[in-house]
């Protein structure tokens, strides 16, 4: 097989390039139980992980038969950028996969389903706010959020690169459905949902952490 040619990477935000995943949904889910939803970790993962917070309301009335308040929302994005101000931390590896690219002069975007108020807190907290600055999509700037392809190709106009010559990162089985609807190489990073779920949605290949998607990208450009 071919080895897929690297012009220009997006990546998806959380649990990419900012290890809020775990963070997030330990947030929304407190806070849904604070509400009187029946909510666990696993739960609110298998329903949220990789959509927008828009779901959440229509989808507590439909389960439990409990209508959030009018500032539900509010409420949520304090309490999770107060968790992210404490207790973000960056990828370990993250670094080394950011300064490849670089060094080969490979643009870089981001292309989420989060709020750009969201990223600019998690990405400052992290030290990779500048190095994404111009380049940052969200799905409020498209029509359509993930699993939609709206904001990955919104994402490669951006960088001036033919989305057939970008690779797609993402961690989420909505971010790959979108990756691939793309028409990008899709890479399913694993985080907190398993590879199986990511090759089940699609992902063209799996990276097992960000050492393995470091490995991937310098062998596929060692083939330019």
């Amino acid at each position: 097989m071919a080895k897929p040619v690297v012009r220009g990477v997006i990546f998806d935000c959380d649990g990419v390039l900012v290890d809020t995943e775990t963070l997030a949904c330990r947030v929304l889910t407190e806070q849904l139980c604070d509400y009187g939803c029946d909510m666990d970790m696993a739960k609110t993962h298998d329903l949220f992980i990789g959509g927008t917070l828009a779901m959440v309301p229509p989808k507590m009335e439909q389960m439990f038969g409990i209508t959030l308040p009018e500032d539900w929302l509010s409420e949520c994005y304090e309490r999770t950028f107060t968790a992210f101000r404490y207790d973000l931390t960056p990828f370990a590896h993250l670094d080394p996969v950011l300064d490849l690219l670089e060094e080969n002069n490979i643009p870089i975007a981001i292309g989420s389903n989060g709020p750009h108020a969201k990223m600019d807190v998690s990405l400052a907290k992290v030290g990779l706010k500048e190095r994404f600055e111009g380049r940052v999509c969200s799905a409020h700037d498209v029509e359509n959020p993930k699993p939609h392809p709206d904001v990955f190709l919104l994402a490669a106009q951006k960088i001036g690169v033919d989305i057939k010559d970008c690779i797609v990162v993402d961690d989420s089985q909505n971010g790959v459905r979108a990756g691939v609807a793309s028409g990008a190489t899709t890479i399913g990073l694993v985080d907190i949902t398993p590879a199986n779920y990511l090759l089940d949605a699609g992902a063209h290949h799996i990276a097992t952490d960000h050492r393995d998607l470091y490995r991937l990208l310098a062998d596929w450009m060692s083939a330019a």
